[in-house]
């Protein structure tokens, strides 16, 4: 499998917790964090982190685990804890705890029960600039909730309610994960992915942008630890945007563990670095990490001999994310090649390319028809944490997802992926099959293209760009109402050996220029795969927008490979 439960040592007295607070805070001196105010920090038992490492050197199969639980019941962090509460200047209740768990690389928390009432927000800041998630009504959907993670052994939880509404919130923290291996820029050397791999920005990912859309990162937790795989939305025949979510049946198999889940859309490096540099083999920085995620589950369908997983996310996915609900294709005939999407070791998204035809296969090789067999990659590779990660063939449709193989930097072996021709009857039970779910009106159709959500428009066709010249990809916004949002995300993909050369506008339909989104900055960097956010409401949202590339030199060319709207 790719991929690598333990129980924490025992943990400390309550009393010993709070005294140890005073000691840690004296190595936080004034000035090295204006995130937090001197005082008391409310410091967690340390995990075991020799025998843990021990566990995972010897770990055969299974997710792969970034960290493990530390349970805080018996501290009572919940709002009625004395002295927690402050009313500020604008009349906004105010609660707050600090809590540190040295040496922990990320930190994300389980709480029992959370109730959000109007108007209140629960942040969790770390240690950092722009190191903070923030948690309202509407990223809730039960009881309990899951929190996405931030970086660092320290978060402070803050929670402003509206003082009238203050007896309506509930609070109450269940564990914290303890994040030992860095799913970020604070992986050491030899957690992060290999520099073989592929980032999704690189030109052979050229026309699977779509298919790079659908899929994320996702964490969750069961029997006292935290792992990482990879999943993909995947779409059904009623052209609905239910949250549908394909990953591996290894990774989760259980209701409770998909009640953990959290997914990260968009966790991606905005442009190609060289495949085996020194650049392909270092983490990005965390302000380029995603900044959409969403947090809970409900698991639909299971089936081990296929290793497939179906869950369904138990909010929308958010409208920014620009997410795309994957194409999929139950046929029994082996595709001519094949690419794989994917987060290894839980890092930014990376692309995968088998030239060869797959062969119908057992998980692990032999005469068995459960599984797509890769011979090997010609292009990257996958590791732990590629796990559940989808499998397309040429035609840009999902034909299963990654079991495991051997497959790694540096080798040429063989990868598996569970057939979604089998998972589609599966174990004959709406609990154990996909065609209740992807096909729910029975169509009996064999392949489905895939779709995006209403707001999002695009314009995939090349425009050459040669020296000195402007040239103009315009598309059509039709359908909406009233002005373009004050948030109008801009994705663009483009292609050019010399980005310090290019100068690039989004013109509105009025026909002014909405935002300078590229300078001549970067220098000798090669292509612009990037997101913007712009204002962009002094235009109304229908008619034509264009995509105006100014080349201010000679020597270099390339094209607008593609470019995006999401309302």
């Amino acid at each position: 499998m790719k991929m690598r439960s333990i129980l924490l040592r025992s943990a400390m007295s309550v009393s010993l917790l709070f005294s140890a607070a005073a000691a840690l805070a004296k190595a936080h001196p004034s000035g090295s964090d204006r995130a937090f105010a001197l005082g008391e920090a409310l410091v967690l038992p340390a995990p075991d982190l020799s025998g843990i490492r021990t566990e995972d050197a010897k770990r055969i199969g299974g997710p792969y685990r970034y960290g493990v639980q530390i349970p805080v019941r018996d501290l009572a962090i919940d709002l009625r804890r004395p002295g927690g509460w402050r009313v500020d200047a604008g009349g906004m209740a105010v609660w707050q705890v600090e809590l540190v768990s040295p040496g922990a690389r990320t930190l994300d928390f389980h709480f029992a029960r959370l109730t959000l009432p109007a108007g209140a927000t629960l942040t969790l800041r770390g240690e950092g600039e722009g190191n903070f998630r923030e948690i309202t009504a509407s990223s809730l959907s039960g009881d309990s909730f899951w929190s996405p993670y931030v970086v660092g052994e320290r978060v402070r939880l803050e929670l402003r309610v509206p003082r009238a509404l203050r007896a309506r919130a509930v609070l109450e923290l269940a564990e914290v994960t303890h994040g030992y291996r860095g799913l970020f820029e604070s992986a050491q050397p030899g957690e992060k992915s290999g520099s073989c791999n592929v980032d999704a920005a690189c030109s052979q990912g050229n026309g699977w942008q779509d298919q790079m859309s659908s899929v994320g990162q996702y964490t969750f937790s069961s029997g006292g630890s935290s792992y990482v795989c990879t999943g993909s939305l995947v779409a059904n025949t009623g052209n609905t945007t239910a949250a549908y979510f394909l990953t591996a049946n290894h990774c989760l198999s259980t209701a409770a563990a998909a009640g953990s889940v959290v997914v990260y859309w968009n966790y991606q490096n905005p442009q190609c670095r060289a495949p085996g540099s020194s650049a392909s083999g270092t983490p990005i920085s965390k302000t380029t990490f995603s900044s959409h995620s969403q947090s809970g589950a409900t698991l639909r369908a299971t089936y081990a001999p296929s290793d497939m997983t179906l869950l369904e996310l138990s909010t929308a996915v958010p409208q920014g994310a620009s997410v795309f609900f994957s194409g999929w294709n139950r046929g029994t005939a082996a595709p001519a090649s094949a690419r794989g999407i994917h987060h290894p070791a839980g890092h930014e998204k990376r692309f995968s390319s088998d030239n060869n035809a797959l062969t119908v296969s057992a998980y692990g090789g032999g005469s068995g028809t459960t599984h797509w067999r890769v011979g090997n990659w010609e292009s990257g590779t996958t590791e732990g944490g590629s796990s559940g990660s989808g499998l397309w063939d040429p035609s840009g449709l999902l034909i299963g997802q990654l079991h495991g193989g051997s497959a790694a930097c540096g080798n040429t072996l063989s990868d598996y992926y569970g057939r979604l021709s089998v998972s589609w009857a599966g174990g004959g039970t709406n609990a154990s099959r996909l065609s209740n779910w992807l096909d729910p009106g029975n169509t009996g159709v064999t392949s489905k293209t895939g779709y995006r959500a209403a707001g999002f428009f695009q314009n995939a066709t090349d425009v050459i760009i040669n020296d000195n010249v402007t040239v103009e990809s315009s598309l059509t916004v039709s359908g909406r109402t009233g002005s373009a949002p004050s948030a109008l995300r801009v994705n663009v993909r483009l292609t050019h050996s010399y980005i310090g050369d290019l100068k690039i506008d989004l013109v509105g339909p009025s026909g002014a220029v909405v935002a300078t989104l590229h300078n001549r900055t970067g220098a000798g960097a090669d292509n612009v795969y990037q997101t913007y956010t712009v204002n962009a409401s002094a235009q109304t949202a229908n008619g034509s927008w264009r995509l105006r590339v100014n080349d201010n030199a000679t020597g270099d060319s390339g094209r607008v490979d593609a470019w995006s709207l999401q309302f």
